[in-house]
């Protein structure tokens, strides 16, 4: 049975990387798409993870020819993004819709950013609408099986939707992320940066909870303080060089952002290669994520705290 599980890891590890290399280019444009979807960007890149591994496990089901990826991806990620609005009571517009005659044609690309802006203003099945017709150009068909429902619909959801973006161009939508309620008190992640600076794995380990998670999205999962303090603490702190800790202020939610001396046209200079967040219980920190291999994410966080960045990629090369 031992013989047999490590086989079988093998295999489904290959058979991931396999998977990477067809859906890795795919990946900045579906997280556009799950960003205009989600309220901010830790949520749109839950999103992004959680159809990646949909996609990945849901192909054992699929009984013809994957002849359009991009297609199958925003597929997933539409389906995940309105059923997780469904169960969190967003507003939903009705089923079915008798498609108006005199509905708009598509509107033309100098509209799209104003679209962008609008759409989380906008109930779920119509920002779906907008996004993958308007700003995607998937066709009506298209969108339409998406959303699970008819052309005629889609056509109304559009025909609503645009009279919304004709009434208040600029949508009166922000993108503002609000901060997590669990999120941990600054003064602990004060804590945890002293002790990472100073290279303490014992005060580091004793910050966390000892049934404490970490996941380094999109790559690896632990559980507890010894596959931690063995596995992503040790590669951060002891392996990878001499990042250095600080705690920066994000949408209201203190994160510790990672800082690393590269090496350009012969001098070190100074950026930003990882983004940390935490959540509390108690007096100790119950999780630990890692946004390395999440360049978009990181792209977006370091722009709006004007932090240089040297990103990672999406795994290790």
């Amino acid at each position: 049975m031992a013989e047999l599980s490590k086989d079988l890891t093998r295999e489904v590890r290959m058979l991931r990387v396999r998977y990477f290399q067809v859906v890795d280019p795919l990946r900045p444009e579906l997280y556009r798409y799950c960003r205009h979807l989600a309220r901010n960007v830790w949520d749109a890149e839950d999103l992004v993870q959680d159809t990646l591994l949909k996609a990945f496990a849901k192909l054992a089901d699929v009984h013809w020819n994957m002849d359009n990826p991009r297609a199958y991806l925003f597929r997933i990620a539409t389906n995940l993004w309105i059923d997780r609005t469904r169960k969190h009571g967003e507003s939903e517009m009705p089923e079915h819709f008798d498609a108006p005659a005199d509905a708009p044609a598509p509107l033309p690309a100098e509209t799209r950013e104003a679209i962008r802006a609008l759409a989380l203003a906008l109930p779920p099945r119509e920002r779906a609408a907008l996004l993958l017709k308007d700003v995607f150009d998937f066709s009506l068909e298209e969108t339409a099986a998406y959303l699970q429902t008819t052309t005629g619909a889609v056509k109304a959801a559009l025909h609503r939707a645009r009279e919304k973006l004709t009434q208040s161009p600029a949508g009166g939508a922000t993108r503002a992320a609000q901060g997590d309620e669990s999120a941990p008190e600054a003064h602990l992640l004060d804590q945890w940066c002293a002790a990472f600076n100073a290279r303490d794995m014992k005060a580091l380990t004793s910050l966390m909870l000892e049934d404490a998670t970490a996941d380094v999205v999109g790559m690896v999962y632990e559980f507890g303080r010894e596959q931690m303090e063995n596995g992503s603490l040790a590669h951060t702190v002891v392996e990878q060089g001499n990042p250095q800790a600080e705690r920066r202020e994000f949408m209201g939610e203190p994160v510790i952002v990672l800082w690393y001396d590269v090496e350009e046209g012969g001098k070190t200079r100074r950026v930003v290669r990882d983004v940390l967040r935490f959540t509390q219980d108690g007096a100790s920190l119950s999780s630990l994520r890692y946004y390395y291999f999440c360049p978009e994410t990181l792209a977006e966080v370091c722009e709006l705290l004007h932090l240089p960045l040297v990103d990672n990629g999406y795994r290790f090369s």
